[in-house]
């Protein structure tokens, strides 16, 4: 911090006659202060002094860009948000991608629900606040100006700004501790749920080792960053590491148009509350979970006549090539065999599966820009399908399938005992490559279906 010392001089006169020089030397001093207080300081240059600021914080810096620009000096990540973000909607998810414990969250898991933020500034800090989109209100209502004061986004973090950009368009602030520090809402650890009290079991807790926890890296790209982090924790006495990877991702401005939900039909939903005076009393309602897909400009015409288009964006789903060469072909089957189900609301190639990309540096498959079909080596006998919706309309971001590995044991036991009679085929130890990549076929179809919305 600079500091300003002023020197104050104090002089003293001895009584007695003063000379005429005496008094001219006065005069003259007199004259000179007088001078200095007319001249006013030469203006402090904003954008220059931001440039110093900005220069020495960031010395030697290594700067990767995208939606926001990422500086990295020694262990510090400084994210330079640029100030037409601020007010917009960001999505963080954080995934395990290794874990050296998977009695409870296997690698390729969410343990916690996405958070919904969005940021504010002052002068000193950045406010970082977590969206709150269950309650709707009218806003044509005179009730509007109450629900605003009732439903204020509360601040989950703040982060002093260090510096400006050198064009003042930006704040630099550093939000490493977001990601090395037990944030609840990033916890490797699931919560615990009904089943683990009707079960009597718990579910793992661990408490951090900072120490031996650390940012891995970082991968920007215009809409989105990935923030790897090495995580590790005691767990009952013992050592627990995590590789967890955290995605901030930034919303579309215009939200997909919402489709209600209803009871009858089994969708995945996401909860409101609308205010309004037009109903009597709050009105309790749901938006159901559905990917947007939407017919490509030159097509629209076309899609309304009822001719079958492709869609602006396909579902694409990439197919772990861990999985053996045996199976992948059937499971690809297993997801393709909803394009059927698509072409009923007009669209062909709607929803198609790839292999993993082996040449692309930018593919990660936890990435949030990516669905995945993913191989879990546990002794689960399991299959899941979750999806990460937008919780302000319920579109579809990303889906994910976990096949875990001994899934085959329970489709070889289910197939054995309910066809055995009929079928000679599975009257065997091991299945040939056709009987059990039927039943895979049939485990991906299944699975997809739920991360298209479907309960």
């Amino acid at each position: 911090m600079n500091k300003i010392f002023t020197l104050l001089l104090v002089g003293a006169l001895t009584a007695g006659a003063v000379t005429a020089n005496a008094e001219s030397q006065i005069f003259k001093k007199k004259k000179k202060k007088a001078k200095a207080e007319t001249e006013q300081p030469a203006a402090k240059d904003s954008t220059k002094s931001s440039m110093t600021e900005y220069k020495k914080l960031l010395k030697g810096a290594k700067t990767i860009d995208g939606m926001f620009k990422v500086h990295i000096v020694k262990d510090k990540y400084y994210f330079e948000i640029p100030k037409d973000l601020m007010g917009r909607d960001f999505m963080i998810a954080s995934r395990v991608s290794s874990t050296s414990n998977n009695k409870d969250i296997a690698a390729g898991q969410m343990p916690r629900n996405p958070v919904l933020v969005t940021f504010s500034a002052d002068k000193k800090k950045i406010y970082m606040h977590k969206k709150m989109v269950r309650n709707l209100c009218d806003t044509t209502s005179n009730m509007y100006a109450a629900f605003q004061r009732n439903f204020s986004d509360p601040i989950w973090e703040a982060y002093k700004i260090e510096s400006l950009s050198p064009d003042s368009s930006a704040y630099v602030i550093d939000m490493s501790s977001l990601f090395i520090t037990d944030v609840p809402e990033f916890s490797p650890f699931r919560s615990e749920n009904i089943m683990d009290v009707l079960m009597k079991r718990k579910a793992l807790k661990g408490s951090l080792a900072s120490s031996k926890s650390t940012i891995l890296g970082m991968k920007c790209f215009p809409l989105n960053i990935n923030i790897k982090t090495l995580m590790s924790y005691t767990v009952d006495g013992g050592p627990f590491t995590v590789t967890m990877t955290r995605n901030i991702i930034l919303l579309p401005e215009e939200i997909m148009r919402p489709r209600y939900g209803d009871s009858r039909i089994g969708y995945f939903d996401e909860s409101k509350r609308f205010y309004t005076e037009k109903k009597d009393g709050l009105q309790e309602l749901t938006y159901i979970n559905r990917w947007d897909l939407q017919p490509k400009p030159e097509d629209l015409e076309r899609y309304k006549q009822g001719e079958l288009v492709e869609p602006q964006k396909p579902i694409v789903y990439y197919v772990d090539t861990a999985i053996p060469d045996k199976w992948r072909d059937y499971i690809k089957k297993g997801i393709e065999d909803w394009q059927v189900a698509f072409e009923e609301i007009g669209f062909k190639n709607a929803i198609v599966a790839k292999d993993y990309p082996k040449d692309d540096p930018n593919f990660d498959p936890d990435d949030i820009r990516y669905s995945c079909y993913r191989m879990i080596t546990t002794p689960i006998q399991n299959s899941m399908g979750p999806s990460c919706a937008d919780p302000r309309s319920g579109e579809i971001i990303q889906g994910d399938v976990l096949f875990y590995s001994n899934i085959i044991k329970l489709l070889h036991n289910w197939r054995f005992v309910q066809t055995a009679t009929v079928d000679p085929k599975v009257r065997k130890a091991v299945f040939d490559d056709e009987t059990m990549g039927s039943s895979l076929r049939y485990v991906a179809a299944h699975e997809i279906g739920h991360t298209l919305g479907l309960m």
